[in-house]
């Protein structure tokens, strides 16, 4: 599955919210109101998200990858919150350790292999202190899809 079939401008969102449930509410509606979800992904995610949190601690600042079950979609996508403020999430696999994400990958797929291949290659991503930098600097939704595609595609020749 190529990156650049699930990701685009309009699913790249600059935002400003207070905490996670306005985070999610945000871009899921947004999502949603594209046909991109169903109406249970919103609570299918909430719920998801205080079982199994999904934010991780990288060198620079928190990133999450909020996810839910592929019967709560309906097209496979990949939104990107950048946030003007962190806002506060679980450490996915660290209990009630807490970290501040700053960066947002919301993922909307329907097959269970495709997820496993997109983890692999956002989590490259993130682990990418140039990729993390260069995400934030960004001013425009083209910025932040050309950097993503930029820095994935020197990912992938590199894993190979």
């Amino acid at each position: 599955m190529e990156l650049k079939n699930v990701i685009s401008e309009e699913l790249v969102f600059f935002l400003d919210v207070q905490d996670t449930e306005e985070l999610f509410e945000s871009i899921a509606t947004r999502l949603q109101g594209k046909g991109i979800v169903k109406s249970s992904y919103l609570p299918a995610l909430k719920q998801r998200e205080k079982e199994f949190p999904t934010g991780l601690a990288t060198e620079l600042f928190g990133v999450a990858l909020p996810h839910t079950d592929a019967e709560h979609v309906n097209e496979e996508a990949i939104s990107i919150g950048v946030l003007k403020q962190p806002v506060t999430f679980r450490h996915m696999g660290m209990g009630a350790q807490e970290v501040e994400v700053k960066l947002v990958f919301m993922l909307a797929l329907q097959k269970p292999e495709n997820q496993l291949e997109v983890l692999q290659t956002v989590t490259s991503l993130i682990q990418n202190k140039a990729f993390m930098e260069a995400v934030t600097k960004c001013a425009s939704e083209k910025e932040v899809i050309d950097t993503v595609l930029n820095y994935a595609e020197v990912s992938v020749s590199n894993n190979k």
